[in-house]
């Protein structure tokens, strides 16, 4: 079914409905269908219609972040209302043929969502719905193509805990920026519109309420809030309670989102021992992305970045503790002061560190990296302080992009120096590389490709950096962007291949050095490096948000099953950007591409969708899908990732329409 903006307002009617998956085609038109005597809103059950009818203003999904009026319900020529599985405790209702109307959108203030009186309607419905046993998901019948997987591969999403009550969802608007990270997790509950608003069902019923709390997890604004519901802590009476006898303390080694992610995971299925959780930093887990760009700009502060999920996780933390040591032996993990703290499972997600150049003056309190809270503090304070007007970055990366954007926004005078050339060349190659740098030096940034900086000197008022053609820049301060390294300093002599990160095997399981799995011990994160079946078999590491939640849940529940019974953790690598007001967002593996195809959109407009593939001995293989300023698009692709062959018939379709 197609979607338009729209389409899934009834959700806010009814949200209990259980409404056809996009990729369903409707049953053909009666040759004589009934015409009723008045026509109800498409899809809007008969009794709650009278309601309907007898409210003031009409029914609407909540707006963000411009106002709008919802548009006239619509369905599809030929649409039928389905019939409701016998799971459910509502009775069975039954639908009207509609002419579609025609959908147009306005931009007046937005209309706040209306109660229904109880007394409206004709018939008594029940306070609370229950959902159907979540046993078998009902599909219609002589349903169509089904959505693109990998080679049946599942994704992380499939492998949520559900959840036994419905729960409300609200949304900062003004936080948001329409990244469109919740509709990939839910997109039954988010729904970016043609126009660029996000619009939500803020009552969300028990079957959709994990992928709900996922979105929660994965917003890198943390500008979705959800009530209702039950906490990690408070569902340890499930009956796939899981307290193994040897697991009477685990440790997650990392205060960061991946260990956080780790620990609610544990939580949530049902693991009822003692839960220690070691960070260096003073704070709880927070969201980084921001760091370089809302922080350092003033929009967000401090508690606006800490993660609202799972906040009554029933756990120890002890912050500001270094880990110094592991021995696997004695699963003992030593912290600072020689202090031995014993475990019987482990998770190691320690993160990874900002990298720097060798010939860097470290001692300058004008040259700074961004990785931490304190790290964004330091510049953001050492800015105003010096009134900077000329800022250099080093780094033609995501970060450094980034805060070339910021310090632009703030009226700063910016040289960006990048070794290679175009930017983000190793992350989306050369063609998508060249538009980012159009858009840097549209907006006034001075890009020096293949450049190399020589010489450093601290002046006292500022740095005097010489290039490598001889030119000498003048600087304010200094940001170094240049990619980071694993921390994986305090596993040294531990038995563990910490080669470019630790080594895992497939389901997270921590390797030695001869390839086995250490008892008891996984790796989730930044610092984890693993073979992902979507792909191949080479073990990488991904350094993204997203993927942190995804694998701190999928390590712990590989080690509550154990190396033997743990499943492989084949998830699609996504994240994000913005570059002077144009969102870009991936899925998928860009680097790993041979070729990059657009196949929506153009390069010209620098609004379009761009493809990656590769060839294999079993084909060509979709890798990667990014798009610039087209969030809904990119969604048709995600599923599709890894994908060997013709591709399939949905994508194929909208290539040709484009």
């Amino acid at each position: 079914m197609t979607t338009i903006p729209g389409a899934r307002s009834n959700q806010a009617w009814w949200p209990q409905q259980e409404l056809p998956p996009q990729w369903w085609t409707p049953p053909e038109l009666p040759a004589a269908a009934p015409q009723p005597s008045y026509q109800p809103p498409a899809l809007l059950p008969l009794p709650l219609w009278e309601q309907h009818a007898a409210l003031a203003e009409p029914l609407l999904l909540a707006p963000a972040p411009t106002g709008y009026v919802a548009p006239a319900p619509y369905v599809e020529p030929g649409y039928q209302f389905p019939a409701l599985p016998e799971a459910w405790s509502q009775p069975a209702t039954t639908g009207a043929w509609v002419e579609p109307a025609p959908v147009a959108w306005a931009e007046p203030a937005p209309v706040a969502w209306v109660e229904p009186a109880p007394e409206a309607s004709t018939q008594a419905w029940p306070e609370v719905w229950t959902d159907p046993a979540p046993a078998e998901p009902w599909a219609p019948p002589e349903a169509a193509e089904p959505p693109p997987a990998a080679d049946g591969l599942p994704l992380p999403a499939d492998r949520l805990v559900p959840e036994a009550q419905p729960v409300k969802v609200s949304v900062d608007n003004n936080r948001c920026h329409i990244y469109g990270i919740c509709q990939q997790e839910a997109p039954e509950v988010f729904r970016i519109s043609e126009g660029g608003s996000l619009h939500y069902t803020g009552a969300v019923p028990a079957r959709l309420a994990a992928r709900a709390r996922q979105a929660v997890r994965c917003c890198p604004m943390q500008a979705i809030a959800i009530s209702g519901g039950a906490p990690p802590s408070a569902r340890r009476h499930r009956p796939a309670a899981v307290r193994p006898a040897d697991y009477r303390r685990i440790v997650v080694a990392g205060g960061g989102l991946a260990g956080l992610s780790a620990a609610s995971r544990l939580r949530e299925r049902g693991y009822d021992g003692e839960l220690v959780l070691i960070g260096e930093e003073l704070r709880r887990p927070y969201s980084r992305p921001p760091l370089s760009k809302q922080f350092l700009a003033g929009e967000l502060g401090a508690e606006d970045l800490t993660f609202r999920a799972d906040d009554t996780l029933d756990a120890h933390w002890l912050l500001g503790t270094q880990l110094l040591g592991l021995d696997t032996e004695q699963r003992t993990v030593e912290l600072r002061g020689g202090e031995r703290l014993p475990y019987d499972g482990l998770v190691i997600a320690t993160g990874v560190d900002a990298r720097r150049l060798p010939s860097t003056p470290v001692l300058s309190d004008r040259v700074r990296t961004v990785r931490t809270l304190a790290d964004a503090t330091a510049i953001q304070q050492a800015l105003q302080q010096a009134r900077a007007h000329h800022v250099v970055i080093l780094g033609g990366g995501f970060v450094g992009c980034e805060l070339a954007c910021t310090a632009r926004d703030l009226g700063m005078e910016v040289t960006l120096v990048v070794h290679s050339a175009p930017l983000l060349r190793r992350v989306l190659g050369s063609q998508l590389g060249e538009v980012v740098g159009r858009l840097q030096a549209r907006a006034g940034v001075d890009v020096r490709l293949s450049t190399r900086i020589d010489d450093w000197s601290d002046t006292g008022t500022g740095l005097r950096l010489r290039l490598d053609d001889g030119e000498v820049l003048d600087a304010d301060f200094v940001v170094l962007g240049l990619g980071s390294v694993p921390r994986t300093e305090w596993l040294r002599g531990s038995a563990l291949d910490v080669t470019d990160g630790v080594l895992c095997d497939a389901g997270c399981h921590v390797l030695d050095l001869a390839g086995r799995p250490v008892p008891g011990v996984v790796a989730a994160g930044d610092v984890a490096r693993w073979p992902n079946a979507r792909f191949d078999a080479t073990p990488r590491r991904v350094e993204h948000l997203i993927h942190a939640v995804e694998m701190g849940q999928h390590a712990a529940d590989a080690l509550l099953a154990g190396p033997e019974r743990a499943e492989p953790f084949t998830p699609v690598p996504r994240f994000w950007s913005e570059q002077h007001g144009t969102r870009l967002q991936a899925v998928g593996l860009p680097a790993l591409g041979e070729r990059m195809e657009v196949v929506e959109g153009s390069l010209r407009t620098e609004s379009f969708v761009a493809t990656y593939h590769r060839d294999t001995a079993q084909g060509s293989q979709l890798v990667a899908a990014v798009a610039f300023d087209m969030p809904s698009q990119l969604l048709d692709y995600r599923d599709a990732i890894g994908r060997t062959g013709p591709m399939p018939r949905t994508l194929t379709s909208r290539r040709r329409r484009r």
